[in-house]
């Protein structure tokens, strides 16, 4: 069963909680929005009356007169109250004679209130048609109210609602991860990705395609084992032979020409282990580990020290250009590209043959070339020297393990460069590494 580290964010929780954050708000905007907005109304709404009230007054359809006795002030409240601008009015407050006609807010009795003044057709008196501003206030309160509360009320129910939709929306997730916790394969079955949520299907893939890489990469590693155990077996068992063969020496002669093949057989044995070892560490280097070094120093040094093989095979080992430039180095790696480089030009070039060695840079990369004349390599194997101990038939001298190339790969990978491989034509093989100065 796959279970939650402590301290990893849930991301149901989350998204609950972000739902949950935006529901409030919007309800929050929706409720001040529908107050504002019914407060606009009501103004609108008390402006109305008002002038409703004023065209039936100006057509003469209702008189301003009324009978003070039927009335008290409290039911003039929250009603409209009419008199004529001047006159003598118990109910009402004085009104500045010259004052405009329209739509005016007077604060008077300690209160505010919204005043139409109109002209009476019939007798040009101007009237004042009035009406407490709280009313509208009042009105637009209660209205805020009827509209905030089915709102209001749900707040009580979206945190379940939210959490209903999100437990059934990650139903489908769920069950995919309990699959993969309780399978034992390590890809998904192509054929039961139709339940996975279209959103989680490029994850899923990304992890297949990952698993996969994992299991190229074992099977590597694998094969690199079982490799390294035969190459190394083969070596063993030569040399328990040829202990075997000394000792069983009948002379002196005899014995010294077994004694120098064991020799002969010790040291290749050596050189293998020296490779895998290179090659060991060129795979587990720390990036960290990097220094600036003069990249034609290196070569000199490697040259000198490899210049006796060429001339035993009577090769001419030519520098045709080499200049001055520097590169990183991580954990000393780039003498060990160079030195197989060369090694390997040297072990499959024919004697009497040519080598020709360039270290140059070109726009912003360094460029380092070995060319041979040698038999150069079937254009089928060319992507596949890299690999360790893979030997093309035609190129096997029964000396090497097929480590070389292989070794200068990794160290290529780890100094941020890039390896190539060509034939020459009309014969010979052609090394390249290029890397960012």
């Amino acid at each position: 069963m796959i279970k939650r580290a402590s301290g990893n964010p849930v991301l149901s929780r989350r998204l609950a909680v972000a739902l949950l954050i935006t529901l409030i708000a919007v309800l929050i905007l929706a409720t001040g929005a529908a107050a504002v907005s019914s407060y606009l109304e009501a103004s609108d709404n008390q402006d109305e009356t008002l002038l409703s009230v004023a065209n039936l007054l100006t057509s003469n359809q209702i008189d301003v007169q009324y009978d003070p006795a039927l009335f008290k002030d409290s039911d003039y409240d929250d009603g409209v109250r009419v008199w004529e601008v001047g006159g003598n009015n118990r109910h009402g407050f004085n009104i500045k004679p010259d004052i405009k006609n329209g739509f005016h807010t007077i604060a008077a009795k300690r209160t505010l209130w919204r005043v139409l003044i109109v002209v009476r057709d019939s007798s040009d008196s101007r009237l004042a048609i009035v009406q407490k501003l709280s009313v509208s206030t009042e009105i637009a309160k209660k209205s805020a109210i009827n509209t905030a509360l089915p709102l209001l009320l749900l707040l009580l129910l979206i945190p379940l609602l939210v959490t209903w939709i999100v437990r059934h929306s990650f139903k489908p997730l769920n069950r995919l991860t309990h699959r993969i916790g309780d399978d034992n394969s390590l890809t998904l079955d192509s054929g039961s990705k139709g339940d996975i949520p279209v959103e989680v299907v490029p994850f899923v893939s990304a992890i297949d395609s990952l698993l996969e890489k994992n299991e190229a990469y074992n099977q590597r590693q694998r094969r690199f084992i079982a490799d390294a155990a035969h190459e190394l077996r083969t070596p063993i068992t030569a040399l328990s032979l040829e202990l075997e063969n000394l000792q069983k020496a009948p002379d002196p002669q005899t014995q010294e020409a077994r004694q120098a093949s064991l020799t002969e057989s010790v040291q290749r044995l050596q050189r293998l282990l020296n490779q895998l070892l290179d090659l060991a560490r060129a795979q587990a280097v720390d990036q960290q580990a990097t220094v600036t070094v003069s990249f034609d120093e290196q070569l000199k040094l490697q040259i000198a020290d490899l210049y006796i093989l060429a001339e035993d095979k009577n090769i001419e080992l030519e520098v045709n250009r080499i200049e001055s430039v520097d590169v990183v180095d991580v954990n000393n790696q780039l003498q060990h590209l160079i030195r197989n480089a060369l090694s390997n030009a040297i072990k499959f070039t024919p004697e009497g043959g040519e080598i020709i060695v360039d270290l140059y840079r070109e726009g912003g990369s360094v460029v380092f070339r070995v060319l041979d004349n040698g038999p150069g390599v079937d254009t089928t194997h060319l992507e596949n020297l890299h690999e360790p101990f893979y030997r093309p038939d035609d190129r096997a001298t029964g000396i090497g393990a097929g480590l070389g190339l292989a070794i200068c790969h990794e160290v290529a990978g780890a100094l941020g460069g890039e390896l190539s491989f060509e034939n020459r034509s009309p014969n010979g093989f052609s090394f390249q590494f290029t890397v960012k100065s």
